[in-house]
């Protein structure tokens, strides 16, 4: 008999995720292990949520492959009050099935198999296997820590070296997630001339905009000339604790939106018409944006704990929900894979930072909004001893 084909090289290449492995060997201490490294929260999304799923018929019909209309009206009219991007009708706008499918579907309408797109580290770990599955290859280039150390630096002169005759993107993303950079209008303006300069498309990973410290967050697509050639990413998960939804939105010009509806049409056809209208209740909703000031309150507080608890760990986040911490005196092997088996047998557990790009295996990322603060403190605590210890 003839042997099956062979799978395909793209999922082949994709590299599995190390989270399930974690959450494994957390599981053996039950209610008393701390999943420090979860990226996600332990509020409950606003009440109109709640609400709005009381009082909503189901609805078993298709629905608008790009997103409902008053969903799409209502986020068009967001984009131009908050994020500047005056231009923007409902025709620029798709929702999709989380940023995820935002971005797989960005990548698929950008890139070409063999291109390259430039990809600043450390990084969301799905970038690099989206940027895979589409056939490209993404060049892992150091960012923004090199920022935090020196936030006079040049970002585009930090980026610069990575670009060859096959770069056809760059993957800009504020506040960056695992480290929280929050990238200044200035080093915005630097990477837009960049892309111009060379002719690129920026892919933006805003995921985190409404959960920016250190300043107000700007979209690089509101700048001069910057319009036409990006596609931008937003979520509603982060902002309003609502990560199982899967509710995302992905912002462009018309030509290469036109492309990026059909990839989505092609890959789920609509969300969920009945979690549109969540949706829309959290985007116009004026209870909501309250629950958000409260909710930033909180993360500020988290945070600040996680920074006095582990001190010198890490650069001072400037936005998102983690702390990016350098565990190198502990993995002097450049391993920090037996640091997290002793935690994780103390029960608690970090993100190994191999997830976030080449070059930060001696880091982890540590989530400090996914417990409450009762069960942070105590998992802060196990992991300082075990820092201090060596047990």
């Amino acid at each position: 008999m003839p042997r099956p084909p062979g799978l395909s090289s793209s999922a082949r290449a994709i590299r599995e995720s190390i989270f399930s492995r974690l959450q494994g060997r957390l599981g053996k201490h039950g209610a008393d292990g701390v999943p420090l490294h979860l990226g996600d929260t332990y509020l409950p999304p606003p009440p109109s949520v709640r609400a709005e799923l009381a009082s909503t018929a189901a609805d078993w019909r298709y629905g608008a492959p790009a997103g409902e209309a008053p969903l799409l009206s209502a986020l068009a009219d967001k984009l131009r009050r908050r994020n500047g991007l005056h231009w923007v009708a409902e025709e620029h706008v798709q929702i999709t099935v989380g940023a995820t499918g935002a971005l797989a579907a960005a990548a698929r309408a950008l890139l070409d198999p063999g291109d390259e797109i430039v990809t600043p580290t450390p990084h969301w770990p799905l970038i690099r296997g989206i940027v895979t599955n589409a056939g490209a290859v993404a060049v892992e280039t150091p960012l923004s820590q090199k920022l935090y150390a020196d936030p006079g630096a040049d970002a585009a002169a930090l980026l610069a070296p990575s670009i060859t005759p096959r770069t056809v993107a760059l993957y800009v993303t504020t506040p960056n997630h695992p480290d929280g950079k929050q990238l200044s209008r200035r080093h915005l303006e630097q990477l837009a001339a960049l892309a111009r300069a060379h002719d690129l498309w920026v892919l933006a990973d805003e995921v985190y905009e409404d959960l920016a410290w250190a300043e107000p967050h700007v979209s690089i697509a509101s700048l001069p000339g910057m319009a036409e050639r990006t596609l931008t990413v937003f979520s509603l998960s982060k902002t309003y604790a609502i990560a199982g939804y899967r509710l995302g939105y992905v912002v462009g010009a018309a030509a290469p939106m036109h492309n990026l509806r059909k990839i989505a049409n092609h890959t789920v056809y609509n969300v969920p018409s009945l979690l549109q209208r969540v949706a829309l209740s959290l985007v116009t909703g004026e209870a909501s944006r309250t629950w958000l000031d409260e909710a930033r309150r909180i993360y500020v507080a988290a945070r600040d704990e996680a920074l006095a608890q582990l001190p010198a760990l890490s650069f001072v986040p400037d936005g998102a929900t983690y702390l990016f911490a350098d565990l190198s005196r502990w993995a002097p092997d450049g391993d920090v894979w037996p640091l997290v088996e002793k935690l994780l047998d103390a029960g608690v557990s970090i993100a190994p930072g191999e997830q976030f790009g080449r070059g930060y295996e001696r880091h982890a990322r540590i989530c400090f909004t996914a417990l409450p603060p009762d069960r942070l403190r105590v998992g802060l605590a196990r992991l300082a001893d075990v820092l201090s210890t060596g047990r």
